[in-house]
C-alpha cells in the first residue's frame, strides 16, 4: 500500500497510469471530527455528498456558502442549476445564523453549528442546513420594500420542495430544498 498526499492509500499493484486517474473524494470541506459518515448516518449511502461546517461567527458565512456551492455543483457539472443552488444554499444559511441559536453550539464540537451539505440523487439535487435549534422554519410573505422574511419565499419559488425535519437526539433541525436536475 502507497500513502497518498490526500490521505488515501493506493495499492502498489494498480498501475501508475491507472493511480494517477483516480477520483476525487465525494466529501468536501471539513470532515465531522468524532462522529462516523455523516452520509452513511443520514441514510445517504454512496451518493455523491458534500458538506461543510458554516462559521456561523463569521460575517462572511453566507460567503463561504456560495463559495462552496458554486465549487460542488462546478465539480458534479451542475452547471444549468448552479445559480438556484447558490441562492437557495445563501437563503437556507442566512436564515440559519439568524435564527438558529449557532451560539449554543460549545467550543470545539465539530459536529455543533450550521452545517451545510448536497446530495445528488437520481433525478433531483437535495440541500440540507442543519442548525442546532428546533424552531420551526415560518413562510411568511414579505411585505412590499421589506427587508427582511424574504428568505423562505425565494427557497420555496426555486425549489421544487423544501421543509424541515427536526433531531431530537441531537437537539437540531434540518431544513432542506430539493431541486429536480435537467434532463440529460
Amino acid at each position: 500500500m502507497t500513502p497518498q498526499a490526500d490521505g488515501t492509500i493506493q495499492p502498489e499493484s494498480m498501475p501508475a497510469a491507472r493511480r494517477k486517474r483516480r477520483r476525487p473524494p465525494l466529501f468536501l470541506g471539513e470532515p465531522l471530527a468524532s462522529t462516523p459518515n455523516l452520509a452513511v448516518r443520514s441514510g445517504l449511502g454512496s451518493t455523491p455528498f458534500a458538506a461543510r461546517r458554516i462559521p456561523a461567527s463569521s460575517p462572511h458565512c453566507c460567503y463561504i456558502a456560495r463559495q462552496f456551492t458554486r465549487h460542488t455543483m462546478r465539480r458534479w457539472r451542475l452547471h444549468t442549476i448552479c445559480d438556484d443552488a447558490v441562492q437557495i444554499a445563501s437563503e437556507l444559511v442566512a436564515n440559519a445564523v439568524r435564527h438558529g441559536r449557532p451560539d449554543i453550539a460549545v467550543g470545539e464540537d465539530q459536529q455543533a453549528g450550521v452545517w451545510l451539505a448536497f446530495t445528488l440523487r437520481p433525478r433531483t439535487l437535495l440541500c440540507v442546513v442543519r442548525d442546532p435549534s428546533q424552531l420551526h422554519p415560518r413562510l411568511t410573505p414579505p411585505q412590499p420594500m421589506a427587508e427582511r422574511h424574504r428568505g423562505l419565499p425565494i427557497v420555496n419559488a426555486l425549489s421544487n420542495t423544501w421543509g424541515w425535519t427536526t433531531d431530537l437526539q441531537d437537539q437540531g433541525k434540518s431544513v432542506w430544498a430539493r431541486v429536480t436536475l435537467p434532463a440529460a
